[in-house]
């Protein structure tokens, strides 16, 4: 034989299937013949640690069975806690009643802002005279001007009033 061996006559050689034709070669060429001796060897390395691995957890003590259940009996309550939790977590609050706010309301014949003009929200005490004569009707108990937030352009008009809900009654338009 004038080529060193294949891999299928190399397995078939570790195998213990050798032809005579096989055993010549290996007695000639000491490569191959190193070759089946390391492969031979890894593989009894492997085949030996494996053992080493079944004798060691042979000899490592066995839990109790009372034990068992109760680590289970322990997961299952870890398990349902966690249950608990993410369905109370990710449960969506009920909607709650919003809380009475004040009434904003635009001043009559004044054109609405732009939808990309700014708008500030000044607090201010605005003179009741004034209101009533943009269209509002107030209380006749009202003092000289109504403590209210007033809604301004960025040209600086007024747009809207926020009136508490104890002061404006109703809106006249």
């Amino acid at each position: 034989m004038k080529t060193h061996l294949s891999e299928e006559q190399i397995s078939a050689c570790i195998a213990g299937d050798r032809s005579r034709e096989v055993e010549s070669h290996l007695r000639d060429c000491p490569e191959c013949a190193a070759q089946i001796a390391s492969t031979q060897k890894s593989l009894l390395l492997f085949r030996d640690s494996g053992y080493q691995c079944a004798e060691y957890w042979q000899k490592q003590p066995q839990e109790p069975a009372s034990r068992r259940p109760a680590r289970w009996a322990a997961a299952g309550a870890a398990l349902g806690v966690a249950i608990t939790a993410s369905v109370v977590l990710l449960r969506k609050p009920e909607p709650q009643a919003a809380p009475k706010e004040e009434v904003f309301l635009q001043i009559p014949y004044v054109v609405p802002p732009a939808p990309y003009e700014r708008t500030t929200v000044v607090h201010m005490d605005v003179p009741v005279a004034a209101l009533i004569a943009a269209g509002f009707r107030m209380d006749a108990a009202a003092a000289n001007s109504v403590s209210a937030d007033v809604m301004v352009g960025q040209d600086g008009r007024p747009l809207a009033v926020g009136f508490p809900p104890v002061v404006f009654q109703e809106v006249e338009q």
